[in-house]
């Protein structure tokens, strides 16, 4: 009886400081995310899970591409992927994803998963007048983009963010297969603050960026990210060939972010636990 007590309510609210353990499920989907935003500016936030030395990707035999670790990545963390993950209008992702699931290499499809595990996210969406699925933003310089993977999300609203020097040809492509296009970039790349701009244009106001450290880059050079969650697993990595979570030009002046909430999960990953910290964007 006391482990599933422990399993129930286990999650230790370190700051604020509370004398009051949490249950793992709905800690993020409280937060109401998707009432933070507002006409013309979209609430942004992204999050990442790392190690203690900083590794939120480490290489792999035979690809060109990082992954999570295997010995950082736990299910507890990827619910509460889930839970940000509902409660978005839009996901910004990159083309790099969507090479990786045509090749059947991506960790998972886009949030919200399937499955029954995730029927309550699913529900509490259609609860919060939210459309069953948020919609999808792709960010690309390349467009090498395979129209194939696209196909795994017929009923979501597809959006390209790219610059205005880019391939025609693939543009049309990509239209062709369901994709509305944005120039929000002056040369091949797409600019973070016109991206943004773009998408409150288009209505959304709650946007969850999970492009990866490219992407973080360029929304924190744009000064239009607002929060970021950041997962520390117990568990010191090394390597040489790695990846962390923001990666591009300096950023400088060097943004701050404010610590705004910091809870303890003890029981992921197994033998270490995991520190979850919640940090706004001070501007």
């Amino acid at each position: 009886m006391a482990v599933q007590l422990m399993s129930e309510k286990s999650i230790q609210q370190l700051y604020p400081r509370s004398e009051h353990d949490h249950a793992l499920e709905g800690l993020y989907l409280n937060q109401r995310l998707h009432r933070r935003g507002q006409a013309g500016l979209p609430f942004v936030y992204t999050n990442f899970i790392s190690s203690l030395d900083g590794r939120i990707g480490v290489g792999v035999a035979g690809r060109d591409t990082h992954q999570v670790p295997p010995a950082i990545a736990n299910p507890r963390d990827w619910r509460l992927f889930q839970e940000l993950g509902a409660q978005a209008d839009l996901l910004i992702t990159s083309a790099r994803y969507f090479r990786e699931y045509a090749l059947g290499q991506a960790q998972d499809t886009l949030p919200v998963g399937a499955g029954q595990k995730f029927d309550d996210l699913r529900r509490w969406r259609l609860d919060q007048g939210l459309a069953p699925q948020p919609d999808i933003a792709i960010i690309s310089a390349s467009l090498d983009i395979p129209a194939a993977a696209l196909a795994a999300y017929p009923n979501r609203r597809l959006h390209l963010l790219t610059g205005a020097d880019a391939d025609p040809g693939r543009v049309r492509a990509l239209e062709q297969a369901g994709v509305e296009t944005h120039y929000v970039g002056d040369g091949h790349q797409a600019e973070a603050g016109r991206a943004i701009d773009a998408l409150a244009a288009a209505g959304y106001r709650s946007v969850y960026a999970i492009g990866g450290p490219h992407v973080l880059n360029t929304l924190l050079q744009a000064g239009r990210l607002d929060r970021l969650y950041l997962t520390f697993a117990g568990r010191i990595l090394g390597g040489e060939d790695f990846s962390t979570f923001v990666y591009g030009s300096h950023l400088d002046p060097a943004p701050r972010l404010q610590l705004a909430q910091l809870h303890y999960d003890p029981l992921a990953p197994e033998g270490c636990g995991q520190l979850l910290g919640c940090y706004d964007l001070v501007r």
